[in-house]
């Protein structure tokens, strides 16, 4: 008996079939991409307020040892702020994020520095740790690439506030430094004589946080920052062993390096407050009610609807 052979045939797409599958997968990709990077950026602002709380915690538990607030800088010039531009720094210049490496659990990098930098008044100067480019996951937000800038002007090595206005040191052309996103808050224009709203880091304070009578709820103890602009080629970015910044320049949607700034998506800047909860303030917050919030004794209470 003569068996057909059994045929299995296929068909292959043709043209138009193809063209339209293309075509759809195109669209989903392109529906796709924008949830993806939404995703992203959730996870990069959640992974910065965790940062930001951490931080807050540390000089917390700093206080909580110490019975003092770190310096918002550490400066040996008497006194700790320029009278004419471009004078009055002295030993140390570390910054807040520098005094707290243990309580952040680097207490090796910590340990590279002469013991003199912590000293009051100090007798070594921030450069002399090794440790000093040590990359610090937590001091850096994970929407900007601080670490890994090469090109610009340089890297921030400390400020200095003077009567109207601030300056800044910086290593021309070199970023071989450990880098930051979060800058202790000076308030206004530090504890330069004359200015209001005093925040509670600034040139060899002790602040206790029985001093911060507005509330540590109220009171910005930490802001992010580019320490450059924001927009374009970066020009600067700030060093991790001192970076502390005054408030009296505002937010801006269009930062410079004198302001605190953010690449997060939605013109948000996001601060630590003194107890080590996180908020966000808008670029275009209330200018006044920005200051009070900078200020630690000025006798605002705060409204967050207005940030």
């Amino acid at each position: 008996m003569t068996r057909n052979p059994f045929r299995r045939s296929r068909n292959a797409f043709t043209l138009i079939e193809l063209l339209v599958v293309i075509a759809i997968i195109a669209i989903l990709i392109g529906l796709l991409l924008p949830a993806v990077q939404k995703v992203r950026e959730a996870a990069a602002r959640t992974t910065c307020q965790n940062n930001l709380h951490q931080i807050g915690l540390a000089s917390m538990n700093y206080e909580s040892g110490m019975g003092y607030l770190p310096p918002g800088v550490s400066n040996t010039a008497d006194p700790p702020y320029t009278t004419s531009f471009g004078s009055g720094y002295g030993n140390s210049m570390a910054g807040t994020l520098a005094f707290i490496l243990p309580q952040m659990e680097q207490d090796n990098v910590y340990r590279t520095f002469d013991p003199g930098t912590w000293m009051w008044p100090a007798t070594a100067g921030y450069y002399n740790g090794s440790g000093s480019s040590a990359k610090i996951k937590n001091y850096l937000c994970p929407s900007d690439n601080a670490d890994n800038i090469t090109t610009g002007n340089g890297s921030w090595a400390f400020f200095v506030y003077y009567p109207g206005g601030m300056t800044g040191y910086y290593f021309p052309g070199y970023f071989g430094y450990g880098h930051t996103n979060y800058a202790s808050n000076a308030g206004y224009l530090g504890n330069v004589p004359g200015y209001p709203y005093q925040g509670p880091y600034a040139a060899n304070t002790k602040t206790k946080l029985t001093d911060i009578a507005d509330g540590t709820s109220n009171t910005f103890g930490f802001g992010e920052s580019l320490a450059g602009v924001a927009s374009g080629t970066r020009d600067f970015v700030a060093n991790w062993y001192s970076f502390n910044l005054p408030t009296a320049w505002g937010l801006s949607s269009n930062p410079q390096w004198y302001q605190y700034s953010s690449k997060h998506t939605g013109g948000m800047v996001q601060f630590s407050m003194c107890d080590g909860s996180v908020r966000g303030v808008r670029t275009g917050a209330n200018s006044a009610d920005y200051q009070y919030a900078a200020g630690m004794n000025d006798g605002y209470v705060l409204n967050p609807n207005n940030l």
